[in-house]
């Protein structure tokens, strides 16, 4: 059993801490929602004669328009509020958008958003929720986890995004833009310094090597012994990570009407935090069939593991990037032209408990070429369109391996695969101002989908499939009537689908059917002294859930990818920005989302067999199907709320800063059938900075998870073990800036 210095309740047969903090917390969004709402008429006479909040550009539908006049919820984060919160990877951003979550397993991480997603990993899968970066999709689940390198603003798109966007969008979107390179010369280094030997070495500097010729180049390298401890061998470094990435970029513009950018990244992970596990406690018992073998060591408190051997996840990835960009007078013609590739190996232990009983060792490789032509139309008529052609060639190959005893030595092949995805569409969408303050919008896309050459590797032989091909229309239709010049309402109707796939490295030969998601959205959006406000509700109706579920395959269960389940998902959000003084900001965001499954039968359920009859499968942790019907989405909370606090003053000449973010969320399981669950909680982050007169130096103190809360950040089933990775317990860092 674990221990806390918190109250301790046991939800769904795990223990979990709680805290009063989540009480304040809620207290506090209660509060600033007041003070959000009230007049404008009321607010100090300091307040910032020039609105920022109304100059807000996004690109959510792939043309730059004004926030508030864009008929999506969406969360945009610039450069400045990522770092008032300590932000630092993709991941990392949950703690500033309401309803948005990650599933983790292992190297696999995949947003979820108002509980669209999946917990399906492996190469061809996908992910429901497109993960971009400079306009470029990252379609695999190794991908959507990176570290920021030199960010200017992250926009999170919630609802489908099926027209625009494209395929495996059913969520939404998530939209990374980094730093442009620029012909005026400048350039950014910083250190950070943090608790457990972290470190973060970060710079970026640009310059013109001629008039219309600009170099950038971006690096970023952070190190650490991690905050894991290995009870079995004393080893504090098990979890020790470095991880670094480069990014190099070349803007060419030979005319004013015409600009080339190209860029090339490399990034590498040596970071096993993903892997280390522990066994959850179940009835007061560790989940691992390590708990029943005498002599065997089984860690039980957070942020400990005991293991024989390390766990290592390590991923080694490539990109190229050409952007070219042509005024034609008319319209904007964009092309994007991508190559990547990908390498990745994840070993890791099968029971979580020492002396080592069977590893596995996964390898997998990617390659990626995508190309997308748009054309949007150029500002200022009365129809606004963008059209568009997408391609996308996406091939991956998955090799598993075991070994007996928790070592390296005696690798047996268990499973391989591969799979070569093609994805053509075109797409077109258009706003039409019927007069000056109604306007409608409507949106097209068709995708053709193909899976070539799929084969499945077992030590019984290969499998050949027949190619898969799927044909989706989706459309989208907006209306948004401007009440007046600050303020509309709208309501949309919105299609998402995801590609349907083979089940590779299993012995299913049955395909698995798309899904598909019709949205329903109704908002308002308010930008005006210094208040930005949107508030929308929806309904989601979500068919042909590719999932997990149960079949017999010769007279044993087999885990099958299915279209086996139905949800219906509903819900409101708040977002808030209140420049309360010229000093003096505040965010609130703020969300409920009901999402179930309507039908759900044999979802996949994991108890331990612990009588003579199991056989061969005694203390192992075997599966059986379940109705899931009614039950609660994987990594859905009810309630998930952030609140953003940002005080400047003069000091010394230079500028100081305190900033903080609160970020609740409620109970949410970690499975289908709900066996698996973690308590809300409320996590805090805090900052202080001094900027000199000059503005070349920077000085900074923060910390993360102040309340130093324990929760787990997943857990995953298997045979051997029901077992789940800790939170990052309480951080503190100093970090010093130099900018030229």
């Amino acid at each position: 059993m674990f221990t806390c210095d918190r109250d301790v309740r046991v939800v769904a047969g795990m223990r979990t801490c709680s805290s009063a903090l989540t009480g304040l917390s809620l207290l506090g969004f209660v509060a600033l929602s007041v003070v959000s709402t009230v007049s404008p008429a009321f607010a100090q006479s300091d307040q910032k004669q020039s609105d920022d909040l109304e100059t807000i550009v996004v690109t959510a539908q792939r043309r730059s328009e004004r926030l508030q006049d864009v008929p999506i919820t969406i969360t945009n984060l610039s450069a400045e509020q990522l770092t008032d919160a300590n932000v630092r990877s993709t991941s990392d951003i949950v703690e500033l958008t309401p309803s948005l979550g990650y599933y983790t397993d292992g190297p696999f991480s995949q947003p979820i958003i108002r509980g669209v997603g999946t917990q399906l990993v492996g190469q061809t899968v996908g992910t429901n929720v497109g993960t971009y970066v400079d306009g470029f999709y990252l379609p695999s689940a190794l991908e959507s986890d990176f570290q920021f390198n030199n960010v200017d603003n992250v926009e999170v798109l919630k609802g489908p995004q099926g027209t625009l966007f494209g395929r495996n969008t059913e969520g939404g979107a998530i939209l990374v833009t980094t730093t442009k390179p620029s012909t005026t010369t400048h350039a950014d280094f910083q250190v950070d310094y943090g608790s457990y030997n972290a470190q973060i070495y970060n710079g970026y500097v640009t310059t013109g090597l001629l008039d219309n010729l600009a170099f950038d180049l971006a690096a970023i390298d952070s190190k650490g012994n991690g905050y894991t401890r290995n009870i079995w061998t004393g080893d504090t470094d098990i979890g020790a990570y470095q991880n670094s990435s480069f990014r190099s970029g070349l803007k060419f513009d030979p005319t004013d009407k015409i600009s080339i950018l190209f860029r090339a990244q490399y990034q590498s992970v040596d970071d096993p935090t993903n892997n280390m596990m522990q066994p959850v406690v179940i009835n007061g018992a560790a989940a691992s069939l390590g708990a029943i073998i005498p002599g065997s060591v089984i860690a039980n408190q957070p942020n400990s593991v005991a293991m024989q051997y390390p766990q290592t996840i390590h991923e080694h990835s490539e990109s190229y990037q050409l952007t070219t960009t042509a005024d034609l007078d008319f319209a904007t013609l964009t092309s994007y032209s991508q190559y990547r590739s990908d390498w990745q190996s994840d070993y890791s232990d099968f029971t979580y408990s020492a002396p080592g009983i069977l590893s596995i060792l996964f390898t997998n490789k990617e390659r990626l070429i995508t190309q997308e032509l748009l054309l949007n139309s150029n500002p200022g008529s009365w129809l606004q369109w963008t059209t568009g052609m997408f391609f996308l060639e996406n091939g991956a190959a998955l090799n598993a391996f075991t070994s007996p005893g928790g070592t390296f030595s005696n690798l047996a092949f268990g499973s391989g695969s591969y799979g070569n995805t093609k994805n053509i569409a075109g797409y077109g969408d258009a706003t039409y101002r019927v007069t000056d303050r109604l306007f409608l919008t409507a949106g097209v896309r068709f995708s053709h989908d193909q899976m070539l050459d799929p084969r499945t590797f077992l030590p019984t032989g290969a499998i050949a499939y027949p190619d898969l091909t799927f044909n989706k229309v989706r459309t989208r239709a907006v209306i948004r009537y401007n009440l007046d010049d600050v303020s509309n309402v709208y309501a949309s109707f919105s299609q998402g689908f995801k590609a349907g796939i083979w089940q590779l490295g299993g012995t299913s030969t049955a395909p698995v059917e798309p899904e598909t998601i019709n949205a329903y959205e109704v908002g308002y959006k308010y930008a005006s002294h210094g208040l930005s406000a949107s508030l929308s509700s929806y309904y989601y109706d979500w068919k042909n859930i590719q999932v997990s579920n149960l079949i017999e395959v010769g007279g044993s269960p087999e885990n099958n990818i299915t279209n086996a389940a139905d949800s219906h998902i509903y819900g409101a959000e708040l977002q808030t920005t209140y420049d309360i003084t010229q000093s003096f900001e505040a965010n609130l965001g703020a969300a409920y989302t009901h999402a179930r499954y309507v039908k759900f039968e044999g979802a996949p359920a994991y108890n331990q067999c612990l009588v003579p009859a199991c056989g061969l499968g005694f203390g192992l942790f075997l599966v059986s199907g379940v109705d899931a019907s009614g039950n609660a989405l994987p990594h859905a909370p009810n309630f998930t709320s952030t609140l953003g606090l940002r005080y400047t003053t003069d000091l010394a000449g230079g500028k100081l800063g305190f900033s903080g973010n609160l970020y609740y969320t409620s109970k949410f399981y970690f499975d289908s059938p709900n066996q698996f669950s973690q308590g809300g909680y409320a996590t805090l982050t805090l900052r202080s900075d001094w900027t000199d007169p000059s503005k070349r130096f920077t000085f900074a103190v923060y910390a993360d998870n102040v309340t130093n809360r324990h929760y787990y950040t997943q857990v995953n089933e298997s045979e051997g073990a029901i077992a789940g990775v800790w939170s990052r317990p309480l951080t503190v860092w100093g970090s010093i800036r130099v900018h030229f």
